[in-house]
């Protein structure tokens, strides 16, 4: 069976059609896609995505063959030759004795899905850089200390989410704010936690951290960024919450996560997913408000969009209203 690279339109429908058929989605950006066909009909394909590889399929005639073996070997042997030495990948659960015979090693699994990793860093190490951060910054071992921590995309960073990293700083000797770094946002992950750096200096016990690629990414949980969700995305968002839960809370000794309520749909389904796996370990606050309406970054960026940059200003924090406003006049000219 020849491995080929899904290019033409028919190609790229017929292996939606394998992947609807396996319970995926197809993937929303995709760097290359490969497949294997039989007779004129594709029996297997995996998608990759930077480091990412999902979206393996097999069809259910050929599970037994070494139909997913011989994508894989193909696909990793492509990314060595790109340059790309550290793999990251979501896949369905039934897979996983096929990943971890390649040297993968499992990150977590819902027992419906998983997520495993090969190369450098892996999480434990960009946990134990973060955990070594933290230590020297509040000169303590985090052990001893008692920690929150919240996950943030701020995109923009408003005076709600600094009201929220305030509340929860206050009920903790240390906290840890996780800003995401995926990019697929308004506001590019640089210019995001530089907002949020500013916004939370003056908070003594808070730092600022990068989220790393496991927690709400492309790997772990796309459809944050989509606001979309179905059965397949809470799939995604269960998994998300059991690696926060299983890896991220004992290695930095986070006792509770924090998070506001939410009128997206979409957020706020994974805030319940979020409140089920994490159970006393969640803590939900009311979201801030200014002139009776809920302070939102989405409202910020309607105002900015719409020239209003002044009155979208007075919804952030102090801090950062120069840096913003440089960025919105950048972007949308002075009006």
């Amino acid at each position: 069976m020849p491995i080929r690279e899904a290019i033409l339109e028919e190609e790229r429908a017929a292996v939606a059609a394998l992947l609807d058929a396996s319970g995926l989605k197809p993937p929303r950006t995709v760097d290359e896609t490969l497949y294997l066909e039989e007779d004129g009909r594709i029996v297997a394909t995996v998608s990759r995505t930077g480091e990412l590889v999902s979206h393996l399929a097999v069809d259910s005639a050929h599970r037994d063959e070494d139909a997913a073996g011989l994508l894989l070997t193909d696909l990793l042997s492509r990314m060595n030759a790109d340059g790309i030495h550290r793999r990251l990948v979501f896949t369905k659960s039934r897979f996983v004795p096929l990943f971890t015979s390649m040297h993968f090693s499992v990150v977590a699994d819902s027992g419906s899905v998983a997520i495993l990793e090969n190369g450098f860093p892996t999480l434990d190490e960009e946990l134990k850089s973060i955990r070594e951060l933290a230590e020297r910054t509040f000169f303590a071992p985090l052990s001893t200390l008692d920690v929150g921590a919240i996950v943030v995309n701020c995109n923009p960073m408003t005076l709600g989410h600094l009201g929220l990293i305030r509340f929860a700083a206050a009920r903790h000797q240390a906290f840890l704010v996780f800003v995401l770094e995926e990019d697929a946002s308004t506001f590019s992950y640089e210019e995001r936690i530089a907002m949020v750096r500013l916004g939370c200096a003056e908070i003594g016990n808070v730092l600022v951290v990068p989220s790393t690629k496991y927690v709400v990414s492309s790997l772990t949980f796309p459809s944050y960024f989509l606001k979309t969700m179905d059965e397949r995305d809470r799939e995604h968002a269960l998994l998300d919450a059991v690696v926060f839960r299983d890896r991220f809370m004992p290695s930095l000794f986070i006792r509770t996560r924090y998070v506001g309520t939410e009128a997206d749909p979409t957020t706020n389904a994974y805030n319940d997913i979020l409140a089920k796996t994490l159970g006393d370990g969640l803590f939900v606050l009311p979201r801030f408000e200014a002139g009776g309406t809920p302070i939102s970054a989405s409202r910020v960026r309607t105002l900015i969009e719409s020239g209003h940059i002044e009155s979208a200003l007075e919804l952030v924090p102090v801090s950062n209203r120069a840096l913003l406003r440089a960025i919105a006049e950048a972007r949308h000219g002075k009006r």
